[in-house]
Formats: structure tokens, sequence, C-alpha cells
């Protein structure tokens, strides 16, 4: 009731098993005892140049009315591996897997065949088994192998090439040569190639001519193989080079003497020394030839320079438009005033292409004249600017630079470039200040926001110092609700910009004050800012007038008014005087006149009866009626 199953579990690697008509695969790996008895299988190689291969596969039992099942219990199945022997045939003949086989031989020398140069290859046979046969030698020298360097022969293997035993010692002749060969793996039919053996000239090249250079105020300089440096591909690599045409302004000392002939082992050692005896040049250069004793190179120059003794301030940026001051820092020498003890000097050799260098003069006015030199000291002093006018549609910065000649006593001549970049000149956020009593009013300019107060005539004159532009807004003198700004003569605008901005001395008042906005975000918010607190200063200020106005109000002096008034509205008392509280008033009690003659009495009396106070009565007033009598009385 059961029947034995196979199911292959490794399939092999270098041909394939077939069943009836369909080859086994992994997805249906499984045949019977029943087949394998009637049919049979097969194996088929794939015709590669291997001799071994193998398929593993396992056996259990299966019921005869059901389909086959690999049992889950390993201890019902059978694990085996079945090997496989290929016996290799000879079919396939040597194949040269070099395209072009050739050689290059610099002139006399000795080179070694390579497999690079020369190779077959035979998947039936070993390289021992391919064999080369020399037809026709070569005109320009012959071929040897390593163990009879001074044989000639005629034969050998692949496996010597590719040990690098084979070579070819060529015989001095310029011209180049070939030889006709056959290769055969003793089977099949030999394979005849030319083999061409290319002549290469003896040569000296400069690996190394890099300008020399001679720092500002130093009068000697080493020479090393960074400098000079030179390479033959013959057999004598000892280079030397001879001085033909000498330095115009100095002298090469080898050990402290003047040399006109040294080696490369004097480079790289340094003991060749370059010293300028004339300083009356920025510059030298030398001729000179490289020799071996096989060959050489002529007309070579190497170039001296003298390198300026200055410092450059590094990323140096000035805006556009705008006349910028040009400081010691960006043109350092001071290190060069110090060591020639004098002011020293920049000639413009070639001046900005998008602009000039100016020497600013006189006071309020602030003249500038193009200059085609100027001094250390002039710039230590801020008296020269740099004026620039670029095209910078589409681009956000452009390169520029101006050369000179940098000039000092008892030093040579150094010439120098300073380079820098010219960017955008950003419009700025200006608010203009200008105070006074009555008038309050907002000035809007080039989407700026600003509030006028206009100053008093007791109020001082300021006096500010500070960096001085022009805004360059196509908006200028325009206000957002396009009316024309008038600024007062006399206001002096203020704003920081980037670079390196012209100073200016502010003397005039008003003072215009502008304050600068670096970022996009920040210019919007600005613009909204500044006007809320205009009003609010606005609100501000009235709300103090109102307080003091009341406060004044309220202070103003009232008329006093008697107790003993009977109404206001009697017509008795309107023409009658009122005394303010500050007056002290006495009550005068009428008594007897011992006199009664005396006029001040009765006066007295007569105005207390008719007083509409009763007997109240103005002390002030009655001094006043007694003081024509004051003299007769006792």
């Amino acid at each position: 009731s059961y029947e034995v199953w196979y199911q292959v579990t490794s399939l092999p690697k270098h041909g394939v098993i077939v069943v009836g008509e369909r080859n086994l695969t992994k997805e249906k790996p499984n045949f019977s005892q029943f087949i394998l008895n009637k049919y049979g299988i097969t194996y088929h190689h794939d015709s590669s140049e291997t001799t071994h291969d193998h398929f593993d596969f396992d056996v259990y039992l299966n019921l005869k009315s059901k389909p086959p099942t690999h049992p889950l219990d390993t201890s019902e199945v059978v694990s085996e591996s079945f090997n496989i022997t290929v016996i290799p045939i000879n079919d396939q003949p040597p194949v040269l897997k070099t395209k072009a086989p050739s050689l290059k031989v610099v002139q006399g020398d000795t080179v070694a065949i390579r497999p690079n140069n020369l190779s077959v290859v035979d998947l039936d046979n070993s390289p021992n088994e391919i064999q080369y046969t020399v037809i026709s030698k070569p005109s320009n020298g012959y071929l040897a192998i390593s163990e009879r360097m001074n044989e000639s022969v005629d034969s050998f293997s692949q496996a010597q090439i590719n040990n690098g035993e084979v070579f070819f010692i060529h015989d001095g002749s310029p011209s180049s040569g070939a030889f006709y060969f056959s290769v055969t793996d003793g089977h099949h039919r030999p394979l005849y190639k030319l083999f061409n053996l290319e002549v290469v000239e003896i040569t000296v090249s400069m690996a190394n001519n890099t300008e020399v250079q001679l720092d500002q105020g130093h009068t000697s300089v080493t020479l090393t193989q960074s400098h000079l440096a030179a390479v033959t591909n013959g057999k004598n690599t000892t280079v030397h080079y001879k001085i033909t045409v000498p330095p115009q302004y100095g002298k090469f000392l080898l050990d402290n003497e003047v040399v006109t002939v040294f080696s490369q082992d004097d480079l790289q050692e340094e003991k060749l020394r370059y010293h300028m005896v004339n300083l009356e040049s920025s510059h030298d250069n030398f001729e000179f030839v490289a020799f071996t004793t096989e060959a050489n190179l002529t007309n070579q120059v190497v170039n001296i320079t003298v390198k300026p003794l200055i410092k450059y301030a590094e990323g140096a940026t000035f805006p556009n438009g705008v006349r910028s001051k040009l400081k010691s820092h960006l043109l350092n020498v001071s290190e060069l005033a110090l060591l020639s003890s004098s002011d020293p000097l920049f000639e413009i050799t070639s001046p900005p292409e998008n602009g000039r260098i100016v020497r600013v003069t006189g006071g309020k006015g602030r003249k500038a004249e193009s200059v085609k030199s100027f001094t250390f000291s002039e710039l230590q002093q801020e008296k020269l600017a740099i004026e620039l006018k670029a095209n910078l549609t589409g681009v956000n910065e452009v390169h520029d630079s101006f050369r000179f000649v940098l000039k000092a006593n008892n030093v040579q001549p150094a010439n120098g470039i300073f380079g820098f970049s010219i960017i955008p000149h950003v419009p700025a956020l200006e608010m203009s200040t200008v105070v006074t009593m009555t008038t309050i009013r907002p000035v809007f300019q080039n989407q700026t926001a600003a509030m006028s107060l206009f100053p008093s005539s007791t109020s001082p004159p300021a006096r500010p110092t500070q960096r001085v532009t022009k805004s360059g807004s196509k908006y200028k003198g325009r206000n957002r609700w396009g009316n024309s700004n008038s600024i007062d003569t006399g206001t002096t605008n203020l704003k920081p910009t980037h670079g390196v901005e012209e100073i200016y001395p502010i003397n005039n008042t008003p003072v215009k004050v502008e304050s600068v906005s670096q970022t996009g975000s920040s210019s919007n918010s600005m613009i909204i800012l500044l006007p809320l607190l205009a009003l609010l200063l606005l609100l501000i200020i009235v709300v103090v007038l109102v307080l003091l106005l009341r406060r004044n109000w309220r202070k103003k002096p009232k008329p006093l008014k008697s107790a003993s008034a009977s109404s206001p509205d009697n017509p008795s008392h309107q023409d009658q005087p009122h005394w303010p509280a500050t007056v002290p008033v006495v009550t005068v009690t009428p008594l007897t006149p011992r006199n009664a003659g005396s006029s001040t009495i009765t006066r007295l009396q007569t105005r207390g009866e008719n007083s509409p106070y009763g007997t109240s009565v103005s002390l002030f007033t009655a001094l006043q009626d007694n003081q024509p009598h004051s003299e007769k009385q006792p």
C-alpha cells in the first residue's frame, strides 16, 4: 500500500536533472521509484570546464492512494547526496585575450612582457600547456628568459609570461620593431599574431617649476624640490641643472659660493639659495637646462617674485553705489612700515573695473578726487574712499579688485592685488524725528515711518556725528500717499549700512535719525509698528496738555463774599468792592468822641453807618483815611 518517493533538496550547480520530459525544479522536485524504474532520470551537464557536480535528496514512504507529501517527522526520512564526476574533453581552442599585443620600451632599456601585453586562455588546458613559438625575431633587440638574459629564445609558455620571466632587450636604436609568433594548445590549429615593439625616446621632463616667492624686505630665499624638480625615463636618473641666463638682480649661492650648475640632490637637501643684490625690481628670473647623461631639456625659465609684506582683510565687501571708506585694516602694512622706518606707498597700476579710488578733501563739501597713489598714513587717517557702480542685475554680488605696487624705503617694490565683492546697497528703514512745541507731523518715506517733532526756540541745538548715507529708494521725496516730503534744510540723515561707510561731520540742527531694518520681515513689522507708536505718542501729549490746562485753571483766585450779604441780586451790593480773603478785616466799635471836631472819628462813624457790612470796616481803608491826619494827632 506504500510507494517510495524522492525529493531533490539541492539541485546540481553545473547541470539539470530530467525526469521523463520535464526538468526537476524547486517547485517540482519529486519523482517516485516507479518512474525511476520505468523511465529512469537523466543528468545533463552545462558543457562548462567543471569536472564535479552533485545534488542532495530525501527518500520517504507515501500511501499510493494519496498525493506525495513530505513527512514532518524526520525519523521517517532518509537524506543522501548524489555525486557526479565530469570527464573533460579538449574541445575548446586557445583564445587570444589581448586585442593588440604590444610593448613600449625606452630606448636601450630591458622590459618584461606581462599578461597585459600578451595573454592566451584555453579552458581545456593549463598555462603551461599553451606554447608560443617565435617565427620572425625582432629587428631592434631580442627575447630572453630570466634565467638566460644573454641568450635569445624563440619559444616560451603562457605560464612564463604570467610569472614575468620573458624579457625584451632593446639594442638602443631609435627605430621601433616587431616579432611574429604562433600559439597552440597541442590539439588545435595554431593561432598566428604580430607583436609590436614601440621604442620611446629618453627624455627629461619637469615635475615642478613653481614660481619662487621672496618676501618683501628680505634678500634671500631657499630653492627646494617644491620649486624645481625634473624626472627622466632613462636608466640614469641623476638630473643636473645648468644656468644659461643668470638672474638680472641677484645670484645663486651654494655653500656661500656663486654657482651656475647644481643637481637635484642640492635642491632636495635645500642647499641652494637665491640672493637679491639689486633692490630696484619686484621680480627676477633665470633660464636653465636640465640634463642627464642620456638626455636634456632646454629653454626652461624660473620666475622669482617679491611677495608684498601686507595683510589683506579677508572677505571684504562694499555696497554698490555708495562711497565707502578705505581703512588701514583692509590693507595693513604696519609691519613693512616698521621694517623700513618709512611711510609705505601704494601706486595703483590697475584701478577697479567697476569704480575708482578717491581722496576725500575739504570740510563741509567733502570733495573727492581720483588718486593714482596713496600712502599708508592716509589709510590710517581715513582720507581715502572707494566709489563703486556695478551692474548687479540678476546677481547677488560682483567680484572686483585693483592692482598696486607697494613701495617703501630700503626694500624691494612688490606687486599686490586687493580683491573684494560688490553687494547691493539695501535701502534703509528711516525714522526722522524733529521736535516742536505745537506741531506733530508723521513723515513716511521709502516704506519707512517717521514722526517729526520740531524743537522749541529754547532747546539747545543737537550736534551728533554719525554715519551718513543717502537713501537709494525709487520713492525718494514722496510719501506713501503721493505727497512730497519736505525735509528741512540742514537735516542730517543717519543710517548704518553694510560695509565700510564714509563718515561726515554733522553740525546742523534739527537732526534726522534713521533706524535701519536689517531684514525684510523686520522692515514690514516696523512699517506697521511706527505709525501706531506715533499715534500713541500723540495721544500721550494731548492728555498731558489737558491735565496741565485743568491744573492752571483750578489755581485762579476767586472773589471774597461776606457772610452777611443778603443776596447777590441786591442792587445795593453791586457797586461795593469785593476784597480778597488775604486782606485782614477789623470790626470797629463806635464810641462817643471826645473831640467832636475830629474829622477822622466823624468819617469813620459816617462810613460805618452807610457801610453794607455794618460796623465792619476795612482796616486798609481806615489807614488810608487816617494817613493825612496822622501828623496832627498826638
